[in-house]
């Protein structure tokens, strides 16, 4: 089946307040992959106080700062029914940082103060009192975990981005993570993990942003969404990916990483 037929709606949550490190990125590499494949896409920017409109196909929300995401969190509860049903219904959620951290059942702050997430995904932050070793700061590079991602015919099977949080995240025993850490933190100083798959949601402390350094993972997710609205017959036109993938592999030489 061609994709030129095909149009997504794409929801970016809270931009004004969550786009941390361009974030934004994000969404300007699904439109282009898209657009480059003839996939019509409408852009939904949801902002505080504002109704998340109905039949999303993907959403994303990004990274910021904590007061940022104690006012996002308020704003969020109140949608908490449509983002469950989004998930049971296998649409696509993109979660990078503070909105991964939204997803999970709660952020326990260092001061003590308890931030309700979601609980779309079994997963939880704790803010560690020591703030200078358990910080999780730099580039990072992931092995893509194959349990929860299929890599079948993709051109890499890394990921590489950049994180900067000092939250630990600790994922419950139905949720996979991304990817395995080559170099770097992931979701806490202690594990070795990176993100986390539930269904179709992914999550990841990528900023950078995530796509454009991955687009492997962009057509990941325009695939499940146009086939989670038109079937898996759907196929993706391949695109002249040979800059992109040469650009992912020289931040895997600068840090020392060879695949």
């Amino acid at each position: 089946m061609r994709t030129s037929k095909y149009r997504l709606t794409i929801a970016h949550l809270y931009p004004e307040l969550l786009n941390l490190y361009g974030d934004k990125g994000n969404i300007i590499a699904l439109q282009h992959r898209c657009s480059w494949r003839g996939v019509q896409v409408d852009l939904k920017e949801v902002k505080l106080g504002d109704d998340i409109p109905s039949k999303i196909d993907i959403f994303f929300i990004g990274g910021g700062q904590d007061q940022d995401e104690y006012r996002v969190y308020k704003a969020l509860l109140k949608q908490k029914k449509v983002i469950k049903k989004a998930v049971d219904e296998d649409r696509v959620i993109l979660a990078v940082c503070a909105g991964f951290q939204l997803l999970g059942n709660k952020f326990l702050s260092g001061s003590g103060e308890e931030i309700p997430g979601l609980g779309v995904i079994d997963a939880e932050t704790i803010a560690p009192g020591d703030t200078v070793n358990m910080r999780c700061l730099g580039n990072i590079a992931t092995r893509i975990n194959e349990e929860a991602i299929d890599i079948g015919g993709m051109p890499l099977d890394t990921l590489v981005g950049f994180e900067n949080h000092i939250g630990q995240t600790y994922l419950g025993k139905d949720v996979k993570p991304l990817g395995f850490v080559l170099k770097g933190k992931g979701n806490n100083a202690k594990e070795g993990v990176e993100g986390a798959v539930y269904k179709n949601v992914l999550c990841s402390y990528m900023h950078g942003s995530l796509l454009p350094k991955n687009p492997h993972l962009a057509d990941f997710i325009i695939i499940k969404a146009l086939r989670n609205k038109y079937g898996n017959g759907v196929r993706l036109k391949k695109l002249d990916d040979k800059e992109e993938i040469r650009a992912h592999q020289s931040v895997l030489n600068r840090m020392g990483i060879s695949i």
